[in-house]
């Protein structure tokens, strides 16, 4: 099986769409890699993410901004023969995207964004959000900069895919 890369915008915002968690990058004060799990919305080539305002995770992003941000689609196990232990592999779809996060203070603008991160969960659903709610939230910004994409478990021309369980 074959690797494909994504490079349309609308593949890679298919997948960005159809996750419901991003795994985020970011660089610890002592230099180290740190990625962590994290809810988010997207909308218009910008990723959106929310955080206590304070914390250890604020601390390393007021540190370097920089940030990388990947998604993965549900993976799938395929093989084409079923005693050929390489010929295994799984199907799925991974966009990764670099970018520097800003934060956005003004309130209707945060209103605005928490709007686009539920969206990304619940489809048609409006929401209502407290002042104090809205005030002692972060949110993060990330105009993505760069974004690859790829694609696993390509089948070559040749036998068919046979699909695995899960």
């Amino acid at each position: 099986m074959k690797t494909e890369v994504l490079t349309d915008l609308e593949q890679i915002e298919s997948v960005i769409k159809t996750c419901s968690v991003c795994y985020v990058g970011l660089i610890d004060s002592d230099g180290s890699p740190y990625v962590i799990p994290m809810n988010f919305g997207y909308y218009k080539n910008i990723i959106y993410l929310h955080s206590a305002p304070t914390g250890n995770l604020v601390d390393k992003v007021k540190n370097d901004n920089r940030i990388c941000i990947t998604f993965c689609s549900d993976g799938e196990l395929v093989y084409q023969h079923p005693d050929v232990a390489c010929s295994y592999r799984m199907k799925a779809e991974s966009i990764v995207c670099k970018g520097k996060v800003g934060f956005v203070d003004d309130f209707d603008k945060k209103v605005e964004i928490l709007n686009i991160i539920m969206k990304q969960y619940v489809k048609d659903k409006s929401f209502n959000y407290s002042k104090p709610a809205v005030e002692n939230v972060l949110i993060w910004e990330v105009p993505i900069e760069k974004a690859t994409g790829k694609s696993f478990g390509v089948p070559h021309a040749g036998p068919q895919i046979i699909r695995g369980g899960k």
